[in-house]
This record gives C-alpha cells, structure tokens and sequence, in this order.
C-alpha cells in the first residue's frame, strides 16, 4: 500500500469537510405568521391607538372605549365575525415599527395617509376625510384669510417632531421658525405652546381645539380660511407587508360605509362634538327607483 504522508492527509480532510459544507442544502427560513393569519387563527384584531376626542375615547373610571372610529370598527368586528380589541395605546411615532414587529395587527385610532408615513405601512380605503387647519392666539389675527403670511421669519410655528404637521411646515411655511415637541408629547401641547407665547401657530385637527379648551378656555382660536391647509384620509394602517389583511379590512370597510354604517355612527355623537371635521367618503352611485308609468 502506498504510504500517505500525514500532512497530504490532513489537507484531505479539510477539503472533505469543506466540501460538505458548502454543498450542504441551506435550511429553509422560518415562516413567520402573517397578521391576516393570525387574526383568522385567533379571531382577534389586536388594534393599536392614540386617544383623540371624538375617534378614541377611553374613560379613566372603568376603562370603556368610545368614539366614531372605536364604534366603527366593532362593526368591522361584526361583519368579520372577529373580535377587535384596543390593546396597545402608542405614540404616533411607534406605528410603522409595532405594525412591522407584529406588536399589533392594525392602527385602529384613525391615522392620516401620507407618502413618509407609507413607506412603513399601508393603509385601507378612507373611513372618511378630515381637514387639517392652522391655530393662533384667540387676539392674534394677522394670518386671518391669509395663512401665506405665516411663511415668515417672525413667526414660530409649534411642531410635533416629524409627523404630519412637519410636512405641513416643509412644503408650505419653512421660512418660518420652528418650536418643537417630540412627537409622543400629546397635540393639545402644541396649542399650550400658542397659548404661552412660546410660538404662534400650529397644525392639526378641529377637533384638537376641543379637548384644550377643557382646559384653557378662550385662548386659541382655528385660523379663520375660505379653505383647509390640507384633506387628508383618515385610515386604518396595517403593516406594509400585510396585503390580504388590508384586502379584508377594505372590503369591509367599503360595504359598511356604502350601507350607512359611518352616518349612523356620526349622528350618535353629532349633539356633543362638533362633526363638521368630518368629510364623509362619496358614494359611488346615486339610486333612484324607475318610473313605472314609462
């Protein structure tokens, strides 16, 4: 027998072991559950959400929800014959992440779609539209029918850091100073922030003025404007990788706002809020019976 040296054997074996390592099949990735699987599984929504009268209210005594988007959304629960649950109250600015980190299935408080916020989630056919105003000091009435006039290095404008109102300022108003909350810190803060001088104008919601004048009446005023500074959607988010979720929560929502179910649902709460901040989604057809006699 031919005598191998122990060196060339070595060499041999690391080749060989080598080999079977790379030519080893690489193990399949494990399949995570998608959100759509694990609600059809378990016959829950886990909903994400930020409080804001009138969409999702919750009470401090016995911790029962409220609001056009909560009632809504049990009767997406109804049609689905699932059970929606508001489990985690989160900061606006978390919603992309706890979407992507299957921390929640859906962001159910109601949420504008916008182009920064859909690189991390998708968003369902609009519950309704809502209107994005300007607020100043109830006696400061330079920007009245002339928001341009905010665009100006004289005046601050209160932010909360890197959410909607932010974009609002970018694409109309960055001439102007900016005072900034982190944007975890609650909305009624920006108008505190009018209120106390600290900076003139901010951004948001109608009904933002509401809940701050529970608290500090006849301070700030909504700018008067023949028109919005915006109209945005008000959704429901999902993760961006979620599309047979967002395929049943639109089918859903969109026969449930074609039965009347939102209309009923704003003339529950029309006698204690102000509902005008709501812009209803448009029917797609107009029925009239046919005339008989022709």
């Amino acid at each position: 027998m031919r005598n191998i040296s122990l060196p060339t054997l070595l060499i041999a074996v690391v080749i060989s072991v080598s080999l079977s390592f790379f030519l080893r099949p690489s193990p399949t990735p494990e399949k995570h559950e998608t959100a759509y699987e694990r609600v059809m599984r378990t016959g829950v929504l886990r909903c994400g959400y930020g409080l804001w009268e009138p969409a999702v209210m919750r009470d401090p005594n016995t911790g029962e929800f409220s609001g056009i988007l909560y009632d809504f959304m049990q009767e997406v629960g109804k049609a689905l014959n699932i059970k929606v649950e508001y489990t985690l109250d989160m900061p606006w600015d978390s919603i992309g992440m706890s979407l992507l980190a299957h921390k929640i299935d859906a962001h159910c408080a109601g949420i504008w779609a916008t182009p920064g916020r859909g690189r991390l989630m998708a968003f369902t056919n609009p519950l309704f539209f809502s209107p994005t105003v300007a607020f100043a000091r109830i006696d400061d009435n330079r920007f009245d029918n002339n928001l341009s006039k905010i665009n100006n290095p004289d005046v601050t404008v209160a932010l909360s850091d890197d959410d909607i109102t932010t974009e609002v300022y970018q694409s109309e108003f960055s001439q102007a100073k900016k005072w900034t909350l982190p944007q975890m810190a609650p909305p009624e803060e920006l108008l505190l922030a009018i209120s106390m001088h600290k900076a003139d104008v901010a951004f948001n919601a109608p009904p933002r003025l509401h809940s701050f004048e529970k608290g500090y009446p006849g301070k700030v005023k909504i700018i008067p404007n023949p028109k919005p500074l915006r109209i945005f959607a008000d959704t429901i988010a999902v993760s961006i990788e979620d599309e047979e979720l967002l395929h049943v929560l639109n089918t859903t929502i969109d026969q449930l706002i074609d039965s009347g179910a939102m209309d009923k649902i704003v003339n529950k709460y029309k006698d204690k809020y102000d509902m005008s901040f709501v812009v209803p989604v448009n029917r797609p057809y107009t029925w009239k019976p046919m005339d008989s006699n022709k």
